[in-house]
Formats: structure tokens, C-alpha cells, sequence
């Protein structure tokens, strides 16, 4: 019985017991009287009081303690194991690679374009490669000698990869052709194309070794060696040898407190050797940066010691401090950041050629730049996943910088002479890049320069401002729309005027604006044509004075992969 029963029963038990008592005490207390009829004697019976309490029976039973021995005994099983297929992880299939890539066209002003490509398929051991490209023109223009130009690239490429490191070496060549077509034939007859011709080649072989550890307390190496040979058609040859090393390890010199200690340093030596017609000349230039970066919160810096070993004729060390610095304001959203460092680089032809190929390699002048100081603060950051954003502005100061002039000793004043002077340089700089998934992306840079110069009143074939805009469209991966442009403002060229005492008469050179168009439709994966529109606004603009470029121009292919 439980609980609730045992309550039920003993309320009832009560009741009735008051019930009992009330009864009797009514019939005691009355006077009875009694009529009879016949021979029966009435008998009265004494009445008894029920003296019995309700009780409650307890259905809790008490266990019994009980205690009890086990007597273990071994029983022989066997077991034998089944083994269980591995779990197969869904995910997307792995993109099909090609080995090879043609992309062949032809254009107007007689332009022939190709370039092919060869690599093996995804591997996690090796990759060889082989690349070729050509591109030329024997276009005109008009009231200009022959304009013709002839670009020309190969390399051979492999990379081994290793447990912790990886192994890459190239060879490639390179073969420029251009003509010093900057005069009027008409005023000066009887010089020929040949005549005018200019070639440049170059050979050259790297080798890279690196660590690709993913242990964080190991030390990070890597080492690169580079040597390459340029020769021209005037008798100038330049013989280049770099090394670049770079060392660094985590460490905890400030404590756990501090994140991403690193250690490192930096090692690099640039020699040249250079032979030209009427000189030879030598010079290297040795770069150590020993260096600490850490990053604590929202702060990341990084403090080093720039030290330049410029070796020729005279050896002089120029040591600068290399600091930075950045503040994340919010979660890498908007970042301040600020850099003070230095550099120096002996001039070579290469860097001349590269810049300016109708240079005269008979007289370049190689000396050393050397930016004495340069400062950069700015901002970056980002607005959601699709945005990003950089601006900032650097102050510098530079010893020698090369400034191409036109060589009036020669009677064309087609090739251009290399002189220097002392400049302090403010530059304004803008970067926004704007992706939407693979389908739409578009960038634009801006750049003002404010030019202080010691000597020269100008800082010759040098714009004050510049603006690049890149935009690329795919719609639905079948018809990819390309637009760039491509401006800056005027220049100034430094020509003499005519006498025993000649001077400086600056040349405004007319500001530009190369606007370009690209189509490209893609019949299938491995098939696709393409056309492309240059030099829309038809600017026959001048980079370099006497030398216009181009008007506008059409390219079109196609492209096969396989």
C-alpha cells in the first residue's frame, strides 16, 4: 500500500468512528418505549463500542544483507581482425591539366604573334616546363624611318621537390630587336634599315634551393644564383653574377606574450662586368639586413639594419636603418602602416635596354643610384570580401638618378644618353582592386610624383602623374571582355639650342592616354579565338622624344590547349 492509499483509509476510518460515536450517544439518551403483541419477550442487547484503531501496513520490505565469494577462471577465446575500408571523402574532381598551350594570331602593321607552352601534368615530385614567345611588327609611320621591332623569348624550366625542400633551375634567352628610327628619312636619305638596327641578347641560368618546412622551430633558408651574358650590335657586352640568400627562425626573446618572433637575415651580392666599344668597367653591390619582427595585438614591426657595400673603383658602406611598422585597427579591415628603409643599385645595360631601348651603349655611364632615404606611411584594408584598398605617400631622396637625354654629338639625335642628377621625389599613390568571384574584376592605380632636382630644371621623359585601369569581364565562362588604359601626364625632353654658346631649351611632350580592348570566346575548354583592339584613340604618342609610337592596331588568334 502506498502512500496516498494509506491516507484515503485512515480519513474514512475517522469519519466513520465519529459517526459511531454520535449514534450511540443519541440512542442513549432518548427513552424507548415498547409496545407488544402476543407471546414474544423483546430482549435488548447492550451495545459495545468498537474499540479498534485503522493501521497502516508498511509494504517496505528491509534487504537482507547478503554476501558472496566469485571464483574466477580463464576462458581461452580467440579474436581475429577484419580490416575496414577506408572512408571515401566527397569533394570536387580534380581539374584536368593540359600539357601543351598555343596561342598564335596575326595583326595589322604586319605583326605576327605566337606563344607556346609545355609542362607535365600535376605531380608532387618534379616539374619540367618549356616556354617560347615571339611577336613582331614591320609596321610604318609616316615622316619616320622604319619602326620595325622583333621580341623574342625561351626558357626551359624544372623544379624537384624534395620532403622539406624544393630545387628550381632555368635556362632562358631573350632577343630584342628595335631601330633608331627617331628622324625623317626624307631629310636625311641613303640610311638604311640595317643601318639603324639594333640587338639586343641575352643568356642567362638560375638556380634556386629552399626550405619548405612546415615545423615553425625550424630554420628557413634559401639560396638563388644567377648568371646571364647581354650583347648588343655595337660591340657592348655585360656579364651579370647574383646571389641572393635569406635566412630566419622563430625565436622567444620577449617572452609567450609576444607572437611571431622571427629572427633572419638577409644576403645578397650583384656584380657586374661590362665592355663596351671605347670602355670597360666594373662594380658590385653587397646588401646585409639582419633584422627582428614580432607582433604583439593589434601592433606588427619589424627593425633591421640596412647595410650597402658599394664596391668599384672606391669601396663605401652605407648602413640605414630598415623599420616597420603596421597597427590593425579592426580585425585586418583598415591598417596603418609606415616604412623607413634605403637601397642602392649599380646601373647596368640591362636596366638601361629594359627602360629604353634606343639608348647608345657606346657611352651608358654606369654609375650607382643610392636612395638615401625613403619614407611610406599609409593605410590598406579591405570592405567585405570583394573590395581592397591601399594609399600612401613616400618621400625620397636618391643620389644619381639616371635621366635619358638625347645625344645631340650625333647628327640624327636618334639615341639617347644617360647623365644624372640629385632628386627628391614625393609620390602619392593609390591602389583599389575590386573582384566579384571569378566573374568580374577591375583595378585602378593612380600615381602623382613631385620631382625636386638639384641640377636639371626637369626630370627628363619622367611624368608627373600616371593612371592605370584594369577591368576583365567573364560572362559565363564563354565570352571574356577585357579593357585597360593607360595614361600620364606631359613630360619634358632636354634638347640645346643651335650656336657656340648653346642652351637648355625643354620640349613638352604631349600627355597620353592608350586605351585597349580585348574579346575572347571560348568554344570550349581547350578551343577558344581572341581580338584585340589597341591604341583605340589612335595616338601616334611620344614615350621618348623623336620616337612616336604605333597608331591603333588589331590582333587576333586563337588559342589550343592539349
Amino acid at each position: 500500500m502506498n502512500k496516498d492509499q494509506s491516507t484515503y483509509f485512515l480519513k474514512r476510518a475517522f469519519i466513520l468512528g465519529l459517526l459511531i460515536i454520535a449514534f450511540g450517544s443519541t440512542v442513549k439518551s432518548q427513552k424507548m418505549t415498547i409496545v407488544t403483541t402476543g407471546p414474544f419477550t423483546p430482549i435488548l442487547y447492550d451495545a459495545f463500542k468498537q474499540n479498534e484503531n485503522p493501521k497502516i501496513n508498511d509494504t517496505v520490505v528491509k534487504k537482507p544483507e547478503l554476501t558472496y565469494t566469485i571464483n574466477p577462471k580463464l576462458y581461452q577465446t580467440t579474436f581475429t581482425v577484419e580490416p575496414i575500408k577506408a572512408a571515401k571523402i566527397g569533394g570536387d574532381p580534380l581539374v584536368k591539366f593540359y600539357k601543351s598551350y598555343i596561342r598564335a594570331g596575326f595583326g595589322t602593321k604586319t605583326t605576327p604573334y605566337g606563344e607556346f607552352y609545355f609542362n607535365n601534368l600535376r605531380s608532387t615530385e618534379q616539374s619540367i616546363g618549356f616556354y617560347f614567345r615571339h611577336i613582331s611588327s614591320s609596321g610604318k609611320i609616316k615622316n619616320y624611318a622604319f619602326p620595325g621591332y622583333s621580341d623574342n623569348e625561351a626558357a626551359i624550366y624544372a623544379s624537384k621537390f624534395y620532403k622539406n625542400h624544393a630545387l628550381t633551375g632555368s635556362v632562358d634567352y631573350n632577343r630584342n630587336v628595335v631601330h633608331y628610327y627617331g628622324f625623317n628619312p626624307a631629310e636625311n636619305p641613303g640610311i638604311s634599315n640595317d643601318s639603324i638596327k639594333q640587338r639586343f641578347s641575352n643568356v642567362a641560368g638560375q638556380i634556386g634551393f629552399k626550405s619548405t618546412y612546415r615545423d615553425s622551430s625550424k630554420v628557413n633558408h634559401s639560396f638563388f644564383l644567377r648568371y646571364s651574358n647581354l650583347s648588343d650590335f655595337y660591340l657592348a657586352d655585360e656579364s651579370e653574377i647574383l646571389f641572393k640568400s635569406a635566412i630566419d627562425k622563430k625565436v622567444k626573446f620577449l617572452g609567450k606574450s609576444i607572437n611571431s618572433q622571427d629572427l633572419g637575415l638577409v644576403a645578397n651580392v650583384d656584380y657586374f662586368n661590362d665592355r663596351t666599344g671605347v670602355d670597360t668597367s666594373w662594380g658590385a653591390v653587397v646588401k646585409l639586413l639582419p633584422h627582428f619582427s614580432a607582433s604583439y595585438d593589434v601592433l606588427k614591426f619589424d627593425i633591421g639594419c640596412n647595410v650597402f657595400i658599394k664596391a668599384a673603383d672606391e669601396t663605401k658602406v652605407k648602413p640605414f636603418p630598415d623599420l616597420k611598422l603596421d597597427v590593425n585597427l579592426y580585425n585586418n579591415v583598415f591598417i596603418l602602416y609606415a616604412r623607413l628603409t634605403n637601397d642602392m643599385e649599380r646601373n647596368s645595360l640591362r636596366s638601361f635596354s629594359s627602360e629604353n631601348p634606343f639608348v647608345n651603349t657606346a657611352f651608358p655611364g654606369f654609375e650607382f643610384t643610392h636612395t638615401e632615404m625613403k619614407f611610406t606611411g599609409g593605410f590598406k584594408g579591405c570592405l567585405g570580401s570583394e573590395l581592397s584598398f591601399n594609399a600612401n605617400v613616400t618621400q625620397s631622396k636618391i643620389d644619381k638618378l639616371p635621366l635619358f637625354v638625347n645625344d645631340t654629338t650625333s647628327k640624327l639625335m636618334n639615341k639617347f644618353l644617360v647623365i644624372y642628377d640629385n632628386a627628391s621625389i614625393l609620390n602619392s599613390h593609390i591602389e583599389i582592386t575590386y573582384q566579384k568571384s571569378e566573374k568580374f574584376n577591375a583595378m585602378l592605380i593612380l600615381n602623382y610624383n613631385k620631382y625636386t632636382m638639384h641640377t636639371e630644371k626637369y626630370a627628363w621623359h619622367k611624368p608627373n602623374s600616371d593612371v592605370k585601369f584594369v577591368f576583365t569581364y567573364n560572362l559565363k565562362d564563354k565570352i571574356i571582355l577585357k579593357a585597360d588604359v593607360f595614361a600620364y601626364s606631359s613630360t619634358y625632353a632636354k634638347t640645346f639650342s643651335e650656336g657656340l654658346n648653346p642652351t637648355v631649351i625643354p620640349v613638352k611632350l604631349k600627355g597620353a592616354a592608350d586605351f585597349n580592348l580585348g574579346l575572347e570566346y571560348r568554344y570550349s575548354k581547350i578551343l577558344s579565338a581572341f581580338l584585340n583592339f589597341n591604341n583605340i584613340a589612335a595616338e601616334n604618342y611620344k614615350q621618348w622624344y623623336r620616337y612616336p609610337s604605333y597608331g591603333f592596331n588589331v590582333l587576333g588568334g586563337v588559342t589550343y590547349a592539349f
